[in-house]
């Protein structure tokens, strides 16, 4: 891949990176956003849009805006106090709320188009 081509996909998942950073520092909570993320992530994913309004909306948008760092960290701190349960249920339900977002994003892309 050229120096060139690289350039423009770097400016074009900024473009979608960029107000998802935003939006992702004013909110809190890095449950809700990786499920927001996830559901997102579905719909674009099932569209029929070009590559580049995926990247811009997928890889972009929906990757900035989930944090799988801050969950890790975020897990890392239960297990430092002790609390394994709410460990393993925040890491359980996240992985199992984050599959059924993207299914129902898929879904909901998918009757969009129809």
């Amino acid at each position: 891949m050229n120096s060139f081509l690289k350039n423009k996909i770097f400016l074009v998942i900024s473009i979608g990176a960029l107000p998802a950073a935003i939006f992702r520092w004013q909110i809190d909570q890095i449950f809700i956003v990786n499920i927001i993320g996830c559901f997102l992530l579905g719909i674009i994913n099932s569209l029929k849009i070009s590559k580049r309004y995926k990247l811009i909306f997928g890889f972009g948008f929906c990757g900035s805006l989930t944090t799988f760092s801050g969950w890790s960290f975020q897990l890392f701190q239960l297990l430092n106090l002790g609390f394994y349960k709410l460990f393993f249920l925040n890491s359980v339900l996240l992985v199992l709320l984050g599959l059924f977002a993207v299914g129902l994003g898929d879904f909901v892309g998918n009757k969009m188009m129809n």
